[in-house]
């Protein structure tokens, strides 16, 4: 726009000066070729060349490359577990002899004294008399010796064994289905040689659960003699009452008589009377006509002591 301005101005100033069409068109024209040229030169030296774009470099191509990813199988994992611990063998030794059995500590005579020298379960009449007389009837059934007083006065029944005098000898007794108060039964013991069984020691229990002693002399007078060592005295120790089990104990040392109940030691008494004699069973009817007690087992041991 700039260069068309130009040129029509030379145009106007050559017909102004009177100049021919001709050489002012020439005039013009040369002019306007130089200026053009000129204008040319001068915009070819302003302009700055654009500037060359420097080479993108080239993104890389990313190739997505597929792995297979192996299958994996699972195994079954083994826990590791403890090998068992191999015990060695313990060096052979010389065989220890086995030790022996630990002595059971106890008062009861039938314990710490050990196996009986003399045994009777009363299972048959071996060394008791049976049958009737006066005071008692004694018969064997059901491993036990049936022993019924027929009147109030006391009688017995002496075993056909040896003369005791050191030892410890025990019977086991039930009551009958019924009985009362004095009621009463037990072991006859001490009874001398050539006495007629008519003399000896008395101990027994009763029924309402007391136990006593005394001393018979049957020869003594017209009618005997009685004379009581221990009067009645009540104990727990006795199970008393009907169809109630007992087992009574007697040791004579001596001049010593120590009296059990159940293996458990009641009393002493000194008495030297006799020192010497047979043993039996008695049962007394106080109070309970046809009073009735079992016998079921009896036993001794010989050189007894106490503990």
């Amino acid at each position: 726009m700039k260069k068309a301005i130009v040129l029509i101005s030379i145009v106007m100033a050559g017909l102004l000066a009177g100049c021919s069409v001709i050489e002012r068109f020439q005039q013009a024209e040369a002019q306007y070729l130089e200026t053009r040229v000129s204008d040319l030169v001068e915009e070819m030296t302003t302009v700055e060349p654009p500037a060359e774009e420097e080479p993108k470099e080239a993104e890389p191509t990313v190739v997505e490359e597929v792995v297979e990813t192996p299958e994996v199988t699972e195994e079954a994992t083994v826990e590791p577990t403890e090998e068992p611990e191999v015990e060695q063998a313990p060096a052979p030794t010389e065989e220890a002899e086995p030790e022996p059995e630990p002595t059971v500590e106890s008062d009861d005579p039938a314990i710490y004294l050990g196996d009986p020298d003399w045994v009777d379960e009363m299972d048959k009449p071996e060394y008791w008399p049976v049958g009737s007389d006066t005071y008692t009837t004694a018969s064997f059934e059901n491993g036990t010796m049936k022993f019924v007083a027929v009147n109030d006065i006391p009688g017995w029944r002496i075993a056909s064994t040896n003369e005791l005098g050191k030892a410890y000898i025990e019977a086991t007794v039930k009551m009958g289905a019924a009985c009362s108060e004095t009621d009463s039964y037990g072991i006859v013991f001490r009874v001398p040689k050539n006495s007629g069984y008519n003399r000896g020691y008395f101990f027994g229990v009763t029924c309402d659960g007391r136990y006593n002693l005394r001393m018979w002399d049957g020869l003594s007078g017209e009618t005997g003699k009685s004379i009581t060592l221990k009067y009645y005295t009540a104990s727990d120790l006795i199970n008393k009452g009907k169809n109630q089990v007992n087992r009574l104990g007697v040791m004579t040392v001596g001049d010593r008589l120590l009296l059990y109940v159940n293996g458990e030691y009641v009393n002493e008494i000194v008495d030297a009377t006799y020192d010497l004699g047979f043993f039996g069973m008695f049962v007394n009817s106080d109070k309970t006509k046809d009073l009735t007690v079992y016998v079921d087992q009896v036993r001794y041991w010989l050189d007894a002591e106490p503990k």
